[in-house]
Formats: structure tokens, C-alpha cells, sequence
């Protein structure tokens, strides 16, 4: 039996402090100083699930009020999942502009394998420590 991909992307987001004075030209470029904020050396960082869908997919949901669809198996590729990531961190950082919460990584679900038959029994997605880098805050909203 074959094991479904999550439709889940996984954004790091971290506290910022504005780092200096700002640019000259920053009404006209929208440029912010800004730098990671840390607390005893560590970086304070939240962690959010994204779920995706097929947008093909989804363009039908508006007629039929069905829930969101999961991904295809051809979402499993890096590239692919990398893309959708890049995207979707550019959008939550425009979206939360007035907010000290930059994205700082993406995470995408990695396969588990059974080693004995080479099978895929299962996915995990990443968590949000980084070991004496990140200190994370857990089941909070932005």
C-alpha cells in the first residue's frame, strides 16, 4: 500500500530587529535594515504548517466547495517542493511586513524508509529547533 505525501510545507519564522538606520531610498524600494533578533545568543523562531494544494485543482473548489486536494506523488521531487517554497516564503514575508517575523528556512517532507525492503512507510516533516541556534516557540500565532 502505497503511502501518501502530506500536502504540508513547513516555514521557519524568526524574530527581526531593524539593524540601522534606514536606506535613503527605502519609500521608493521598500528596503528594510534588518537583522535576525537573539535572545542569550539564540535566535527566537515559530514554526507553521502550510498546507499546499494543486491550483489546477483548485480552481474548481470555488464551484464545489470540496475540501482542499493533496498533492500528487510528483510533489516528492526537491525541485519541485523547493519551488513552492521559495514562493510561498517571499508571499508570508510580504504578508506579515508589519510584523518582526521574517522566514528563515522551508522544510519539506523527507521520506522514512524501511531498510530492510526499501519502501517508503511514511513521511515526516521537519522540526523547528536547530541545535544552540534556534530557540523555538511552540503553538503560538503571529
Amino acid at each position: 500500500m502505497a503511502v501518501q505525501i502530506p500536502s504540508v510545507l513547513v516555514l521557519i519564522a524568526c524574530k527581526t530587529i531593524i539593524a540601522g538606520p534606514p536606506d535613503q531610498n527605502a519609500a521608493f524600494t521598500n528596503y528594510e535594515n534588518r537583522a535576525w533578533a537573539t535572545e542569550h545568543s539564540m535566535m527566537v523562531c515559530r514554526r507553521h504548517e502550510i498546507q499546499l494544494f494543486d491550483p489546477a485543482e483548485g480552481a474548481q473548489l470555488s464551484q464545489d466547495h470540496k475540501p482542499a486536494p493533496a498533492l500528487n506523488a510528483n510533489f516528492a521531487l526537491a525541485s519541485q517542493c523547493a519551488r513552492a517554497g521559495i514562493r510561498l516564503a517571499t508571499d508570508w514575508d510580504q504578508s506579515h511586513r508589519n510584523t518582526p517575523w521574517r522566514v528563515w528556512r522551508i522544510g519539506c517532507p523527507s521520506p522514512i524508509v524501511d531498510l530492510r525492503t526499501g519502501t517508503v512507510i511514511g513521511y515526516k516533516l521537519p522540526e523547528c529547533g536547530h541545535r544552540d541556534t534556534v530557540i523555538c516557540e511552540t503553538d503560538s500565532v503571529i
